[in-house]
Formats: C-alpha cells, sequence, structure tokens
C-alpha cells in the first residue's frame, strides 16, 4: 500500500473513529485531521489521542489494525455492527491488558489539542513550532504542480518603543492586530518572533510584492486605531521564493531576512 492509499484509508477509519456520524466529525476536525493524516506518524497520534498511550509508528500501525480485526470478530459474534470505541475498550481491558481503563477523547477537545499545539496563544496565527511541515506540504505541492512558493518575513517596525512606551498590555493588543490583518490575507501565517511574522503563499516574486504591500497598508491604520494607541505601526518585510532562492527552509529564511533588513535600512536612508 502507498502513502496515498494509507492516507485515503486512515481518514476513512479515523472518520469512523471519531463519530457516530462522520459527516459530523470531518465538519468539526476540518483542516486538522487532514493535517494529521499527512503526517509521518498519524497512527501512532491518533492511538494517543484516544487512548493515552504513546507508542512507536509501526507498533501504532499495529495496533491499528489488530483493533480493527478484533471490531470485526465482535460484531460477527454480537450479529451487531460494534463500534470502534467499543472494540478498542475491548481489546485493550481483555486482551491486550496494557491498560486498566481507556479513556477516549471526545472530538471537541481532541479539536482543541490540536490547535494549541499549532497555534500561537496571542496571536491567533501559526506557530514557528510547525513551519518546516507547513513548509513540506506546501513546497512538495508548488514541485507537483510547477508553482512558486514564496516566503513574505514581516518585521515590525519599532515595536520595542511602542511596547516600553505604552506597556505590554497594548504591546500584545498591536501583535493581535498586526497577525489578524495577515490571517485576513494569508491562510499559513507564522509568528516567527517577538514581533516577526512569516507568510507562506503560494505567488511569484511579484505577486508576492503585491500582497505584502496590501498587508503593510492596511496595518498602519488599523494599529492607529487601537484603543490608547498614540502612533500607528508599520511593518517591513523581505520575500524569497522556492525554489529560484533556495531549496530549504532554512535558505528562504535567511534570503527573506536579509532583504527585510536591506529595505529597512534604505527606508531609513530614503
Amino acid at each position: 500500500m502507498d502513502g496515498k492509499e494509507n492516507i485515503k484509508g486512515f481518514e476513512e477509519e479515523a472518520l469512523e473513529i471519531l463519530s457516530d456520524d462522520a459527516s459530523d466529525a470531518k465538519k468539526l476536525l476540518g483542516p486538522e485531521l487532514d493535517a494529521i493524516a499527512k503526517e509521518e506518524k498519524f497512527f501512532s497520534h491518533i492511538i494517543h489521542y484516544l487512548t493515552g498511550l504513546r507508542t512507536e509508528e509501526e507498533e501504532a500501525r499495529t495496533l491499528w489494525s489488530s483493533i480493527l480485526e478484533h471490531k470485526y470478530l465482535m460484531s460477527e459474534k454480537l450479529f451487531r455492527n460494534v463500534g470502534f470505541r467499543v472494540a478498542a475498550l475491548d481489546y485493550f481491558l481483555n486482551i491486550d491488558k496494557r491498560l486498566k481503563r481507556v479513556n477516549f477523547v471526545e472530538i471537541n477537545k481532541m479539536k482543541k489539542i490540536w490547535f494549541e499545539a499549532s497555534y500561537d496563544s496571542l496571536t491567533r496565527v501559526l506557530r514557528k513550532d510547525v513551519m518546516d511541515y507547513w513548509f513540506t506540504c506546501l513546497s512538495d505541492e508548488a514541485s507537483a504542480d510547477n508553482k512558486n512558493l514564496a516566503i513574505i518575513f514581516f518585521d515590525v517596525d519599532g515595536f520595542k518603543k511602542y511596547n516600553d512606551r505604552l506597556g505590554h498590555l497594548a504591546g500584545d493588543a498591536a501583535l493581535y492586530e498586526i497577525a489578524r490583518v495577515m490571517r485576513k490575507f494569508s491562510e499559513k501565517v507564522f509568528r516567527f518572533g517577538g514581533d516577526e511574522f512569516v507568510i507562506m503563499a503560494h505567488l511569484d516574486k511579484d505577486a508576492a510584492r503585491e500582497l505584502a504591500g496590501k498587508i503593510t497598508d492596511k496595518i498602519r491604520p488599523s494599529t492607529q486605531a487601537l484603543e490608547k494607541a498614540e502612533s500607528s505601526l508599520g511593518v517591513s518585510f523581505g520575500i524569497a521564493v522556492y525554489p529560484a532562492d533556495g531549496g530549504s527552509l532554512k535558505e528562504l529564511l535567511s534570503v527573506a531576512d536579509s532583504r527585510l533588513y536591506k529595505n529597512k535600512e534604505n527606508r531609513r536612508k530614503g
């Protein structure tokens, strides 16, 4: 079975596990389920979320198959369709016997866990920790479809002075507002550092520059309108494009960062 078949099979089974109604599960989890399915360790992820067990991927895959087989055997013996939750509970209590009890995680709780692991708590954009994963997904898609992938690196101008003058609460409010503006223009926005953000989008350099310009134009009036804001904040940006400027995320971030500070320096001189 190849990777694509694995993912497809996993998603069908996962929907059955996570909800009695597959359409409801899909609606509730949305892209989070797709993200789990695309990871290299999706079986160990789902076994852990559902049972609390931490297993290596190979063992988790074996457990998954064993529980499914047990489910079918129970269904035949009881002359009714036995749900995956019931089969897993019986398997871990009476056959595997490694657990005295099994705690299943509700789908909304699982979604909350996944969200908190992936998103920055202040700005509600993606965390730096998941950048490598999303770069791999988006760059693979770019290569397959002969598209570009732009990395736009943003830095907030004068944020330290703004934060020192108005206080951390005002600074946090400004960062949230800047991130909110960025989220309107792109799904893949990451908080890279304290006042640094990165956007990944399937754009060429000209289109990326146009997008960054629109974001820049919106941020200044948005931060000016904040309560207690004595002045607005602006952003500087630098752009690198895959594959022309580099083949790895590290290379592209370095190029984008260098261009960002060059642009910032040119603006100071100009």
